[in-house]
């Protein structure tokens, strides 16, 4: 009868216990640093790019309510002071000022041809036959290059 006793005395096999969730894997370090550094960079540079964002938003929107030449003027000045504060852009005019968007901007050649339409068309009269469309067309192309 002991080799009963001793059977009666045996347990069935049993998993070992759960693993415990802390410390974490090595992989959910490696995640860990990952997602705090994305979060120092949308730190960093998000609120930058929001407010260009939402300047070119209100610049874009500005410029579509433009009625006349002098209009799309002021909306350009206004974005150059405002996207480039250091430079004295402000008091720029004739071929200073289109050099000056020519150089900003990406695409080469843009106000070569609007000329007049930019430099003479906002300080007079509005008259019957000045189209405005072709300035404002390269307006809205410039804000959105620049900002």
């Amino acid at each position: 009868m002991p080799e009963l006793d001793l059977l009666a005395r045996l347990r069935d096999v049993h998993p070992p216990a759960a693993p415990g969730w802390w410390p974490p894997a090595p992989g959910w370090w490696i995640a860990l640093v990952v997602v705090v550094a994305l979060g120092a960079l949308a730190w960093r540079f998000a609120p930058a790019a929001w407010r260009r964002w939402r300047l070119r938003r209100r610049m874009l929107a500005a410029l579509a309510a433009a009625a006349n030449a002098a209009e799309v003027s002021q909306v350009l000045r206004h974005a150059a002071v405002l996207r480039f504060p250091a430079r004295d852009c402000a008091g720029l005019h004739g071929a200073e000022w289109i050099a000056f968007l020519e150089a900003e901007g990406r695409t080469p050649g843009r106000f070569a041809a609007l000329g007049e339409a930019l430099t003479e068309m906002p300080y007079r009269e509005p008259r019957a036959g000045d189209d405005f469309l072709p300035l404002a067309r390269a307006a809205r192309g410039w804000l959105r290059e620049v900002l």
